[in-house]
């Protein structure tokens, strides 16, 4: 046995003696590994930087920035001849009539000298294939910002700083299948829902919504699901939240009403194809759930003096006829029919005289002691009771080379009530309770830059033109504007 053990030492001590090379050589190549590792962290850490400034360089590469400067003079008259029921008087103004009981509504002409403003925009577009985004920054500054050129009474209503700067598109398109011959698109952010068809015709340019203007042209954040249906053919699904830009942004008239609450649900369709020229047929509606907003009767009366008065649907469908008959010809026509669905809800902007909190009609309050508009009874009560339905008819026509000459009209109900809070138009014509008529004449001296000129009627049958509350009343009123602007677009 002891001869054995004897015979194994040798081959133990064989075996150790290679053990330990084997250790040390992997040791040897640990420090090795560690040291390339050591390198390559180095290398990668000076890399890093260079390879994320390549990307970043490369998605900056693929941003489009196209600015738009618009310089635009007004020269605005207003003619008030009656208002059925209205009784609002103007008390102690020297201004007016000694005796100081001179109508404050009705049976005045109002005229201010030439107003001008200035809207500056960049917009901004980014294509990464099945990813795209869209953005708009708006810059606006107008002469008339403090003293408004409202419609609503004789009285100046005075405002802010003259000036406004917002984003008004921020945008995401996300196609899940581009491969696919019916793709779906979602987009999300703050939406294009405002300058729908028609509207660009006038204004020179592609149309800046996916939804006619006519039934809903509004400023809004949310989601759109956009699916193709054919090779022409698109259905659309908005979900979203409304809201108003500031009063600054619209500052020759004050007929359009600052939403302060509203679920947005709407369901659109257009197709294109060939009809007597390049047609475009649109339809679809949109509803306003849960409506709260109060109308612009100067800075004291804001969101706590509206309710969410009830839900109000806008049906509409269009059809837009691009070189009509083979011709330098562009038509349309729009109709839309609104549907409101009142709560028990009211709001309440009438003048009256409390004698237990000693109010006077002088004072100009309400019931609750807040700034009041009228005596009479259309500045107060629930959602509209009634349907309302409205027609957009239009003709442009190219007359010389790069002259254009165009006509509008659009009429509205006595009960007819637009989604445009967010209308590009400072009038906002298409909410008007009455008939409104535009004449303009476009001449693009310059691939990128234009001159129009304009002659805008409008006609009021009915208060309340942009107001979703209240019953209307008997209107007879006139606005005369004539415009001249000259805008750039890159």
């Amino acid at each position: 046995m002891k001869k054995i053990g004897l015979l194994v030492i040798p081959f133990f001590l064989s075996a150790n003696g290679t053990l330990q090379e084997k250790v040390a050589q992997l040791e040897k190549e640990i420090n090795s590994l560690k040291q390339d590792i050591n390198y390559h962290q180095e290398d990668l850490d000076e890399r890093i930087p260079i390879i994320e400034m390549v990307e970043k360089k490369s998605i900056l590469d693929k941003i489009n920035l196209s600015p738009e400067l618009l310089l635009r003079f007004d020269k605005f008259k207003y003619t008030n001849r009656s208002i059925e029921g209205e009784t609002t008087m103007i008390y102690g103004n020297p201004d007016y009539q000694p005796d100081g009981t001179y109508n404050r509504r009705t049976d005045y002409t109002k005229e201010f000298a030439i107003a001008s403003s200035l809207r500056f925009r960049l917009n901004m577009e980014m294509d990464l294939g099945e990813l795209k985004f869209h953005g708009r920054m708006l810059y606006m500054n107008a002469s008339q910002a403090n003293e408004r050129i409202c419609i609503l009474s004789r009285d100046i209503k005075t405002g802010t700083a003259g000036s406004a700067f917002d984003i008004d598109r921020a945008y995401v398109d996300y196609t899940m299948n581009t491969t696919s011959s019916y793709p779906f698109t979602l987009s999300f952010g703050i939406l294009p829902t405002s300058g729908g068809t028609p509207m660009q015709y006038s204004q020179g340019k592609k149309r800046s919504s996916m939804f006619p203007a006519l039934v809903f042209d509004m400023n809004t954040y949310g989601l759109i699901g956009t699916q193709k249906l054919g090779e022409s053919t698109y259905a659309r699904l908005i979900l979203a939240k409304a809201y108003t830009l500031r009063a600054n942004f619209y500052p020759y008239q004050c007929n359009r009403e600052n939403i302060d609450n509203a679920g947005v649900v709407g369901l659109y369709s257009d197709t294109a194809f060939h009809f007597l020229g390049n047609s475009l047929f649109s339809f679809g509606f949109n509803i306003l759930r849960s409506l709260k907003a109060h109308p612009y009767l100067g800075p004291d009366v804001d969101s706590s003096d509206s309710h969410q008065l009830g839900n109000m649907l806008t049906l509409g469908m269009g059809l837009d006829i691009e070189k009509f008959a083979n011709t330098q010809t562009t038509f349309f026509i729009h109709t839309a029919l609104s549907n409101p669905h009142a709560n028990t809800q009211e709001d309440d902007y009438k003048i009256v005289a409390r004698a237990d909190v000693n109010q006077t009609l002088a004072d100009g309050l309400t019931y609750d002691g807040k700034v009041g508009f009228t005596e009479a009874d259309y500045a107060s009560g629930g959602m509209l009771s009634s349907n309302g339905y409205a027609l957009y008819v239009g003709i442009k026509h190219e007359v010389f080379t790069n002259i254009q000459m165009g006509l509008e009209y659009n009429y509205g109900s006595k009960y007819w009530f637009s989604a445009t809070q967010g209308a590009e138009d400072m009038f906002n014509k298409l909410a008007t309770r009455g008939s409104a008529y535009e004449l303009y004449s476009t001449w693009n001296f310059h691939r990128n830059l234009n001159t129009k000129l304009a002659f805008m009627n409008i006609q009021e049958e009915y208060t309340g033109s942009g107001w979703h509350f209240g019953e209307p009343a008997k209107k007879d009123a006139t606005q005369t504007i004539v415009s001249l602007s000259i805008e750039a677009k890159f």
